[in-house]
């Protein structure tokens, strides 16, 4: 640590960062640092050390950044723990939310994929009605040939008659 404070380099390395990355929330007024040394580097003094470490540390609970703008802003009347709490919680909601939904597909591709994988064998190699929850109409029932085998205008003339 240099006299006035940490060189941005340093707090990039330990903070488990990039300086990219620091120099972008110092733009968006998520950091400020303390001083720059006669050189030009970025100093942090321990107040912003703790800042950087508090911004990385909420993003690393995938926040976006607008998120950790207002959970770190200090003129509301919640404290930062309310906020974040009040986040994490309709965080959690939408998560639940997500499993539900994927456990839902997970379902259904599932039963797609074991009907199809019961599909008779005498249907026709690119049968995939069983997968699709379908009746099958991939043959003709007078010659028991595939449907995809007839022309594209039998094929009409045939689901019209039906």
């Amino acid at each position: 640590m240099e006299q006035n404070g940490v060189r941005i380099g340093q707090l990039a390395t330990l903070l488990g960062t990039t300086t990219k990355t620091l120099r972008f929330y110092e733009s968006i007024g998520l950091l400020k640092p303390a001083a720059r040394s006669v050189s030009g580097y970025r100093l942090y003094d321990r107040s912003a050390v703790d800042r950087a470490r508090l911004v990385i540390g909420l993003r690393h609970l995938e926040l976006t950044v607008a998120e950790l703008q207002d959970l770190v802003r200090e003129d509301q009347d919640l404290t930062p723990r309310q906020r974040l709490l009040s986040l994490m919680d309709e965080k959690l909601r939408e998560t639940y939310l997500q499993l539900g939904v994927l456990q839902g597909r997970c379902d259904d591709l599932t039963a797609r994929h074991e009907a199809l994988l019961c599909t008779p064998r005498d249907r026709p190699p690119a049968c995939i009605c069983d997968a699709l929850f379908s009746p099958c109409h991939c043959m003709k029932t007078s010659t028991k040939k595939p449907l995809a085998q007839v022309p594209f205008e039998s094929a009409e003339v045939i689901a019209n008659s039906a």
